[in-house]
């Protein structure tokens, strides 16, 4: 009846404060939500469907366990229920939906009629976390309460126990969670179903993630290794458990060199906590075989020798080892005999393969090495039944005053457990002997790679307002024409949003199923990019990264970025030659997509422009380096040609973020002051300021230097008449057919400018030249008719996303097919000349280079 009049029914967790320090309190139904989903009621209707439909929209991707990121399950998402529904009803008679929550708060009575509760019909009760094998207690969640005090509710749970028994629940208990095992029964592990959602959360590549046989699954690519350029085999189940763990993380702070091969041996001495299979352990252990005299080489040479007496279903106990085993185990752990206390190779063994001994002592040959050695005398003695012939040494040097608390505290154990001495766990059986016994010999642990599907996924900053983010949106759109299957991982909005965060879970991201990885990230943000993706994402991958750059100078410093990707794309042949003199990996020039700009005229009124003037545009950003794009220089050449031309001009300047530079604002009105220009620095939609471009007569550019150029193609698109310094990226596309080429002669940067390095150099555009250039445009219509239509022509041909597309589609064609062959050198050998188009352009009128500063 509720839902009649009602869209949606819930009912709280509680309906009064918690004030004790038992579990659950409030904080975590916060964590948790309000409402419990045990009981939900949704009416049919016309306001439901579409809610539902959201619903079921957020739950595809994040019906997630992740209090840590504001998610439980589909549970916490229904905390919105109330404010996206206006007709919600809350129950709040105590009789529905009791359970251990909110039990605290409620008595349950046993009638003749049946059960009530604080004077109201008991609905239903939910015994949420009730296990069949403990029936003392009321919950595994929670331990406010036990049945022992609350014998009111005693009787219910007691029938509750005996029709579960009655329904067989006893043997339906032990059949396996069918979604916990891949088709040969290992075992999924949270880390990586974790792993799988953010590899491929749409099913792109593995369509079963649970098959373990085929060309290309998802258990077979987490057996392969996670760097081919590693000597020691680590699979990318084992990186998965390492990223998820932050207690691994600080004990190896790194994948490569000592901290990877550390990791490795972790791994070996603790297959329980991770689970990985025998198979691919036994490449691990092949991979880090030890160098002789080393202390794992002494570690495993000793475990050769101790006898088959170690061994018990996995385990191991010191009760019946033989003489020549307990000598073994006794030898000394540090090859420095001086060291005191000392300590034996069964100490170190413990330390190994026990998580909390190595969180507790993480320097046990160094620094916490006598609170280690006490450690071993006492608890280590009593848990693992250790001989006295093991302890004896340790307690000799371990100091007389520790030595006589060890004692101490030896004699009340023993008296407390009556002299019998416990049997544990002593060794895990992880390092299993050599199958070779070749000193030193190390092999590669890079599997062969399995056929990978085609795709390609791309790294970017997709929703920031920057030209980096422009570029990659418009190789999406340029993917798309080519039918180029691909995933998006998203870096946000803003260039140093942390990696690992942004946008995780968001519409933005859709894993990176694919072995090819395109980072439009430039030169500059590699290194923290890459040190905040995920290590399955930058490592064992074909990483190919989309750089742009403004001068013909790629500073030194740069130069570390290259280790991070197997090739590099230039956008420009501006680029490519910058790159290439410092690149260890091969450079291609792979032109970009620019899709096309459409934008109907505006009336410039709007903005104070005056009718009948000839009307010149350019914007650029304050954020941006100004000196590079010039602004003054473009006042000064226009206050020239204005003085020069039969016919009125006018200049339209939009400063993109000009507040935040309120100086340079200054001098670009004091320099317009009396002349024709209109300055605009207030924020517009990028719809508008097409519209604003596509009004104006001709696009201007004075810049001293451009990776590419993009308001010059902006504007040639929209069919605008251009005039720029023949610099730079633009090269690749504008010439005297297309356009107005601004004469210039190259000049050194007497002081760094932003990223620009003092030193380097670009061009001065010839400002008499660029006045005279705007007097003409002005004055041939015919010029500028033929030309903006031939630039249009030019520009398309080039930069269409379908044609960019066609040029990405056929580099992932060799790469791929060079990653199916197996021969990584021809995925980055340089690429054939045909299909590689040359710059239309000459390379601007360099009048002479500058000399050396």
């Amino acid at each position: 009846r509720v839902l009649e009049s009602r869209d949606l029914a819930m009912t709280p967790h509680i309906t009064r404060p918690i004030d004790d320090e038992a579990t659950p309190g409030e904080r975590d139904f916060l964590l948790s939500g309000a409402y419990n989903l045990g009981f939900l009621g949704i009416a049919f209707n016309e306001r439901t469907l579409p809610f539902l439909e959201w619903w079921h929209r957020r739950l595809m991707r994040e019906c997630l366990h992740a209090v840590d990121r504001g998610l439980f399950v589909d549970q916490r998402w229904m905390d919105l229920a109330p404010s996206l529904l206006e007709r919600v009803a809350l129950l709040r008679e105590p009789g529905w939906n009791v359970a251990y929550w909110n039990l605290v708060h409620r008595r349950l009575e046993k009638r003749q009629d049946g059960w009530w509760v604080e004077g109201t019909p008991l609905r239903f009760f939910h015994f949420s976390g009730y296990q069949f094998e403990r029936p003392r207690q009321i919950s595994r969640f929670q331990d406010r309460l036990t049945l022992e005090g609350r014998p009111d509710v005693a009787p219910l749970f007691a029938d509750y126990r005996a029709r579960l028994f009655t329904a067989g629940h006893a043997d339906l208990q032990r059949h396996p969670y069918a979604y916990g095992a891949f088709d040969n029964g290992e075992e999924v592990t949270p880390q990586l179903r974790y792993l799988l959602l953010e590899v491929d959360p749409r099913a792109v590549r593995w369509a079963d993630p649970f098959a373990t046989t085929g060309s290309d699954t998802f258990y077979g690519w987490l057996q392969c290794s996670d760097d081919a350029g590693e000597t020691v085999f680590l699979p990318r189940a084992a990186v998965a458990l390492w990223e998820a763990r932050g207690d691994l993380r600080q004990a190896f702070p790194s994948l490569h060199g000592a901290s990877r091969e550390g990791f490795a041996n972790w791994l070996l001495l603790s297959s329980a906590e991770h689970g990985l299979s025998e198979e691919v352990l036994g490449r691990v252990r092949e991979s880090v075989r030890p160098h002789p005299g080393t202390l794992e080489w002494r570690l495993e040479t000793m475990l050769a020798r101790v006898s088959k007496s170690l061994t018990d279903q996995g385990f191991v106990t010191c009760d019946g080892l033989q003489p020549a085993d307990l000598r073994a185990l006794a030898e000394e752990a540090d090859l420095d005999n001086r060291q005191r206390p000392i300590l034996p190779l069964l100490a170190l063994i413990l330390h190994l393969t026990r998580a909390d001994l190595r969180r507790s002592f993480p320097d046990p040959l160094g620094g916490d090495r006598s609170r280690f050695a006490a450690w071993f005398v006492t608890f280590g003695w009593y848990e693992h039944a250790l001989p006295w012939a093991l302890v004896r040494p340790v307690l000799s040097t371990l100091g007389a005053f520790r030595a006589l608390r060890a004692l101490a505290w030896m004699a009340r154990a023993a008296l407390r457990s009556g002299f019998r001495r416990r049997t544990a766990r002593a060794i895990r059986w992880a390092l299993e002997p050599a199958a070779s016994t070749e000193p030193g010999r190390r092999v590669s642990g890079r599997a062969p790679e399995e056929s990978a599907p085609y795709g390609v996924n791309v790294i970017g900053w997709t929703t920031a307002p920057t030209g980096v983010g422009e570029a990659c949106r418009n190789s999406l759109v340029a993917l798309g024409e080519a039918g180029v299957p691909h995933a998006v991982w998203s870096l946000g909005s803003h260039a140093f949003d942390e990696c690992k965060s942004m946008a995780r879970g968001g519409s933005g991201r859709q894993g990176a199923p694919y072995e090819v990885d395109l980072l439009h990230v430039n030169a500059d943000m590699m290194p923290f990019v890459t040190a905040r993706l995920p290590a399955w994402i930058t490592a064992s991958r074909h990483r190919i990264g989309y750089w742009f750059w403004e001068l013909s100078y790629f500073p030194l410093s740069y130069a570390p970025s290259f280790a991070h990707v197997d090739e590099v794309w230039a956008p420009t042949r501006f680029c490519l030659d910058a790159f290439l003199p410092l690149s260890p990996v091969p450079v291609r020039w792979m032109r970009p997509a620019v899709p096309p700009r459409e934008a109907a005229p505006r009336s410039l009124a709007e903005w104070g422009v005056p009718d009948g003037p000839f009307v010149f545009f350019f914007a650029f950003d304050a954020r941006s380096v100004p000196e590079r794009k010039n602004p003054r220089g473009l006042i000064a050449a226009f206050a020239r040609a204005t003085a020069r031309s039969a016919r009125p001009l006018h200049l339209l300047l939009k400063v993109n973020h000009g507040e935040e530079s309120p100086d340079l604002l200054a001098l670009l009105r004091e320099d317009a002051r009396g002349l024709p220009v209109t300055m605009l620095d207030a924020t517009l939609t990028r719809q508008l300021i097409d519209g604003m471009l596509a009004s104006c007569d001709a696009f201007v550019s004075l810049h001293r230097s451009e990776g590419l150029g993009l308001p010059i193609i902006e504007a040639m698109q929209l069919g605008r008449p251009v005039i720029a310094t023949g610099y730079g990226g633009c090269c690749d596309f504008l010439d005297d057919s297309v356009g107005w080429v601004v004469d210039h002669t190259l000049v050194p940067l007497r002081e760094a400018q932003g990223p620009y390095p003092q030193g380097a150099v670009w061009a001065e555009p010839d400002l008499e030249h660029a006045a005279e250039l705007m007097r003409q445009v002005a004055a041939d219509a015919e010029a500028r008719r033929h030309k903006a239509e031939a630039a249009r022509r030019r520009v398309h041909e080039l930069y269409a996303p379908a044609v960019a597309g066609a040029r990405m589609r056929r580099e992932l064609d060799r790469i791929l097919a060079a990653r199916t062959a197996g021969d990584a050198r021809k995925a980055t050998e340089e690429p054939p000349e045909p299909g590689f188009d040359e710059p239309v352009g000459a390379r601007g009128r360099d009048r002479r280079l500058p000399a050396p500063p």
